[in-house]
């Protein structure tokens, strides 16, 4: 637990797949993000021990019902809010500096982030595809976006 990065808080926005939420609380767990942020308006993801690896019992995890209560109390707590976005007039991840407490934002499989997540965030951020695929899994850019902050933040 003193591994535990207090830095670095990772948020899913209302995803549909409690297969996606249990691969990215895993790999949330391994690079030591010390908060994770589930907002979702309807029951509790049920976690694939199997996928998770039983991560979610090292994590410190927080459920919201909606956007703006979550946003809200982490930006209380000193964070900025980066949201992953598929969008490529958006800063490029790896073009943008990480310092301080940073929240990464990730959005829902279908639809990506909100319109009231999109405009909360203090920055949204772009990764960028290079083949005639759109986008990634959601699970592989939260897993990606993690890394680039944390490799930053230990540079």
């Amino acid at each position: 637990m003193e591994l535990r990065r207090s830095d670095l808080c990772l948020v899913l926005e209302n995803l549909v797949e409690d297969q996606n939420i249990s691969a990215i609380l895993r790999t949330a767990e391994a690079f030591g993000a010390g908060q994770v942020c589930i907002i979702r308006d309807g029951k509790k993801p049920q976690l694939s021990k199997g996928v998770s690896s039983g991560a979610s019992k090292w994590l410190n995890i927080k459920h919201y019902k909606s956007t703006k209560p979550c946003f809200t109390a982490l930006k209380k707590q000193g964070y900025k809010l980066i949201g992953a976005l598929v969008d490529p007039k958006s800063k490029v991840l790896w073009d943008k500096k990480y310092t301080g407490k940073i929240a990464v934002v990730v959005g829902n499989e279908p639809h990506g982030l909100s319109e009231i997540a999109q405009k909360l965030v203090d920055e949204n951020i772009y990764l960028p595809m290079y083949g005639l695929t759109e986008s990634l899994n959601v699970s592989v850019a939260a897993g990606i976006f993690l890394y680039e902050v944390i490799r930053q933040k230990e540079v």
